[in-house]
C-alpha cells in the first residue's frame, strides 16, 4: 500500500493532512504502551508468586524437620551430639518421626509437581474444555511423577480431580503409568491418540487442594498437645507456624491461578489490534512524499513493525505459565526443591529417611523443556 501510494503521489501530488493520522497514532500508541506495561507487570507478579510459593514450601519443610521431637536418636541430634545418632538404636518415636518427615517430604514435592501440572492444563482445559495430545502427553508424565510420590489411594483421590475424559486415564497403578513411557518416551504421543482430549468442566475440588489437605492433616496428626499424647511429634505451639506457611503457599498458588485464568480484557485487546490495523492502512496516505522513499515509507514500515512487535510481546507476557518457550521455568524450581528436601533430611540426622528416596533419570523431552537441563528427578 505504501509503495502504491508513493507512485501515485509522485505523479499527482495530492494534498497532505497529517493531523488526523497524528491524533490516531498518539491514541493507539498510548493504548499499546499501557497494554505492554500491564502485561509486563503481570509477568513479574507471576515470577514473584512462583518465588514465594517455593520459598514457603522450603521453609515449611525445613521447620518441620527441626520441630519434630522424635526419640532418643533425634534428641541426640537436637542436643548437639551428632556422633551418637548413628550409634543409638531407633525407638518407636524415632520411627514415627521419620515417617512424619518422609510423608511431608513427598507431599511437598508432590505439591510442586501439581503446580506444574496445573499450569499446563488450567487455561486450555478448565477454560476451553479440551487439551492437545501434546499437553496430554506432558500431563501423563506429571501423573507418573505423582504416582511415584504418593501411595495408590492418595494418587487415586488426586487423579480423580484432574477430570480428563479418556477411557484409559484411570490406570492409576505405577506399572500402568510407567509402561506408557517405557521404550517410547522420546517418540512423543502415540499416533492412535486423537488431536484433542475433552476435559470435564464440572466444578470439582482441584488437585492442589487435595495435596494441601494431606499436608495439613499430617501436621495436625503429629501435633503434641498439653496432655503429651504425641510425645514424638511437633509441639502444639509450633503447629500454627507450619500451617501458616502452607496458607502463604496456597495464597501464592491462588495468585498464579488468577493470572492464568484472568487474561487482559478481550475488548481492550481487540481495540488495540483494530486501531493498529486502521493506522497501518491510513498512515501511507498522510505521509509527506517529498521526504523521499526512505524518509517517508521505509521509516513508516519500521514504526509499524515496532508497534506490532509491542503487541506480540504483550501477548507473550500476559500469561507466563505453561509450556511455551517464554514461560517461566517451573521445572528448575522443582528440581532445586527436591535437592533441598533431601539436604534437610541429611541435616536433621535422618539418613534412613533420606534413603527412602531415589533419583531417577528424566526423559529428554522433559529435560529439554527446562532452561537448565535437568538430568534426574526424585521418587
Amino acid at each position: 500500500l505504501s509503495l502504491a501510494y508513493y507512485v501515485y503521489a509522485e505523479e499527482e501530488h495530492p494534498p497532505i493532512n497529517k493531523d488526523s493520522a497524528t491524533i490516531l497514532g498518539s491514541a493507539m500508541s498510548f493504548l499499546l504502551i499501557f497494554r505492554s506495561s500491564q502485561a509486563y507487570a503481570r509477568y513479574w507478579e507471576g515470577r514473584s508468586c512462583v518465588s514465594e510459593f517455593f520459598s514457603h514450601l522450603r521453609d515449611f519443610m525445613m521447620m518441620s524437620c527441626i520441630h519434630v521431637h522424635g526419640g532418643q536418636s533425634t534428641m541426640a541430634w537436637i542436643s548437639g551430639q551428632p556422633t551418637l545418632v548413628g550409634t543409638l538404636p531407633d525407638d518407636q518415636f524415632d520411627q514415627r518421626a521419620r515417617e512424619f518427615r518422609c510423608n511431608l517430604a513427598r507431599y511437598t514435592i508432590a505439591y510442586a509437581v501439581v503446580m506444574k501440572l496445573y499450569s499446563r492444563i488450567a487455561l486450555e482445559g478448565y477454560c476451553f474444555g479440551r487439551i492437545s495430545k501434546e499437553t496430554k502427553w506432558s500431563v501423563d508424565w506429571d501423573r507418573l511423577r505423582l504416582r511415584q510420590l504418593l501411595n495408590e489411594e492418595e494418587f487415586r483421590v488426586v487423579d480423580d480431580s484432574l477430570q480428563i475424559k479418556d477411557e484409559g486415564f484411570k490406570k492409576s497403578s505405577l506399572s500402568a503409568l510407567t509402561s506408557a513411557f517405557r521404550g517410547r518416551h522420546e517418540s512423543g504421543p502415540p499416533s492412535s491418540w486423537p488431536d484433542y482430549f475433552e476435559v470435564n468442566l464440572e466444578r470439582k475440588c482441584r488437585m492442589h487442594c487435595v495435596i494441601l489437605f494431606f499436608m495439613r492433616k499430617e501436621v495436625m496428626r503429629s501435633a503434641n498437645d498439653f496432655a503429651n499424647i504425641v510425645p514424638w511429634g511437633v509441639k502444639e505451639r509450633f503447629a500454627p507456624n507450619l500451617t501458616d506457611l502452607l496458607a502463604k503457599a496456597q495464597k501464592s498458588f491462588d495468585m498464579i491461578n488468577q493470572i492464568i485464568l484472568t487474561p487482559i480484557a478481550l475488548p481492550y485487546a481487540c481495540l488495540c489490534k483494530t486501531l493498529c490495523m486502521i493506522w497501518m492502512i491510513s498512515n501511507p496516505v498522510t505521509l509527506d512524499h517529498t521526504l523521499g522513499f526512505y524518509g517517508s515509507y521505509i521509516t513508516s514500515a519500521l514504526i509499524v513493525l515496532a508497534l506490532l512487535g509491542i503487541d506480540a510481546v504483550s501477548t507473550e507476557l500476559e500469561n507466563p505459565f505453561g509450556d511455551d518457550d517464554n514461560d517461566l521455568d517451573l521445572l528448575e524450581h522443582i528440581n532445586m526443591l527436591e535437592t533441598e528436601v533431601l539436604e534437610f533430611l541429611d541435616l536433621c540426622g535422618d539418613n534412613k529417611g533420606r534413603r527412602n528416596f531415589v533419583w531417577r533419570r528424566v526423559p529428554a523431552f522433559v529435560a529439554g523443556s527446562s532452561v537448565k537441563p535437568i538430568a534426574r528427578h526424585l521418587a
